[in-house]
């Protein structure tokens, strides 16, 4: 490849804020296409909102993340800084799945989606589903098949409350509350329907793999942002972890950043911070001078939150599940899986009972069990297990990781800053910028991807060049 950055005459790096999965993607396409990056990361870790958490020797994650098929952006960058051999085994596919954990669940529904061209496989499983009457199944086909004829078009104030309405309460709450909640992380009285719209075609109405559950082996800095760092660090590019940068100012040549070590200068920066950090993104008064980052700053002001609890248990004795991720009963565990890649990857620690079994038990959005004492709330999960599992033993460690600001609130309407460019050399990335997906880990690639695209888009009417540099 030729060297874009020598072409286009550019000496200093590009500088990128923010060491999450939406910076690092970004780090990722400005490299690839020649130019070095230096990513400022005010944490020990990169990752952001999906990260690895280190506890008692475990390498955990701050919470449970689950990509479907449809979600092409992240498969291509883990593709390009991953050989095609290391993507594979830490990455586990599976059908789209709605099993209960235990039969003894009250209104238990099974759901599997069936290998089949596009929508057909997702009909088969609404008419194969158990736990539904045919009555049931028939009203739920009916109603996807209509929203597939509107072409997943949804009226923009609309919540996905609205938009299941037509259907029977027990299939909206037991079949497509839960996929909302854990795609959007908002109660369906408040979710937007168009966004939900928007995952419901991606996963079900194009490539037959596009709904398929990808569950990560491994912790997720390791699966993308470190991967990514030793890609940068091969081309020439730099990682400064514990450093926090801010813009001081920002013109058509270049941009100032003041960092932890010292202030410097930079071809342009990137931030790819959480909405709730871009104002500590920039230095005080720098806002004065920057009418879009101003703007953009403005806007993030009016999202909401929306929480994500993982309660880590560790059994004495293994306890079977029907699948390495089940439904629970909502009281108050919503999600259980099994990571036994773990424990695999466990650092001897003197502080660890033996583990037999790790499970991660998810509980998604606000409710009372944020009110709760960590020990008290996973006292409250491994008494769930218990009521639903018989011959559960004892749990002799645990862990409560609670991300208050996990996700923006995905509601209809909400507030999206304009971007990605705020200026020629100051860009905008993150997950809340996406028009088509929640805050998720497709919607943070995209938004890095993005990103970089305007820059080089810049430098190359700058440079009188155009280059296509996408992933491919």
């Amino acid at each position: 490849m030729e060297n874009v950055r020598a072409t286009a005459g550019l000496t200093l790096p590009v500088a990128v804020i923010g060491g999450g999965w939406a910076g690092c993607a970004a780090a990722v396409v400005l490299t690839r296409a020649g130019y070095a990056v230096t990513i400022f990361e005010a944490a020990p870790t990169l990752g952001g909102r999906a990260r690895r958490v280190a506890r008692d020797g475990l390498p955990l994650d701050n919470g449970q993340h689950l990509l479907l098929g449809a979600y092409a952006r992240v498969l291509e960058l883990l593709a390009i800084v991953h050989d095609d051999a290391q993507v594979a085994p830490m990455l586990a596919r599976r059908p789209l799945t709605l099993l209960p954990f235990s039969p003894a669940q009250p209104n238990a529904i099974t759901l599997v989606r069936r290998e089949a061209p596009g929508s057909l496989g997702l009909a088969i499983a609404l008419l194969r589903a158990q736990g539904l009457t045919w009555r049931e199944r028939c009203n739920n086909l009916t109603w996807f098949l209509a929203l597939k004829r509107q072409r997943f078009a949804r009226p923009a104030e609309e919540t996905v409350a609205e938009l299941l309405a037509p259907l029977p309460n027990r299939v909206a709450q037991r079949v497509w509350a839960p996929l909302c909640l854990a795609a959007l992380n908002t109660p369906i009285a408040f979710a937007s329907a168009q966004v939900f719209a928007n995952v419901l075609r991606a996963a079900f109405a194009e490539r037959s793999d596009a709904s398929d559950f990808i569950l990560p082996e491994t912790d997720l800095t390791t699966l993308f942002p470190e991967a990514a760092s030793t890609y940068l660090g091969k081309r020439g590019g730099e990682i400064h972890l514990g450093n926090h940068a801010r813009v001081v100012a920002a013109d058509a040549h270049s941009a100032t950043l003041a960092a932890t070590d010292g202030q410097c200068s930079m071809a342009a920066a990137i931030i790819a911070v959480g909405p709730h950090q871009l104002p500590d993104a920039f230095a005080p008064g720098a806002l004065a001078s920057m009418s879009r980052a101003a703007a953009a700053v403005a806007a993030t002001q009016a999202l909401t939150y929306e929480p994500i609890v993982t309660v880590w248990l560790g059994l004495a004795t293994p306890i079977a599940l029907p699948a390495p991720m089940a439904r629970l009963d909502d009281a108050p565990g919503q999600w259980i899986f099994d990571r036994p890649d773990v424990l695999a990857r466990a650092i001897p620690n003197a502080a660890r009972p033996p583990i037999a079994q790790l499970l991660a038990v998810i509980i998604s959005t606000d409710g009372p069990h944020m009110k709760l004492p960590h020990a008290e709330l996973a006292a409250s999960v491994v008494a769930q297990i218990r009521r639903l599992s018989v011959g559960c033993g004892p749990c002799v460690w645990s862990k409560v990781i609670a991300e208050k600001r996990a996700t923006y609130a995905c509601k209809p309407q909400r507030a999206r800053p304009a971007g990605p460019t705020l200026g020629p050399t100051l860009f905008l990335a993150g997950d809340y910028l996406d028009a088509t997906y929640p805050a998720t880990l497709e919607a943070a690639v995209r938004s890095g991807i993005a990103a970089a695209e305007a820059f080089l888009a810049t430098r190359s009417r700058i440079s009188g060049s155009v280059s296509n540099v996408a992933p491919s």
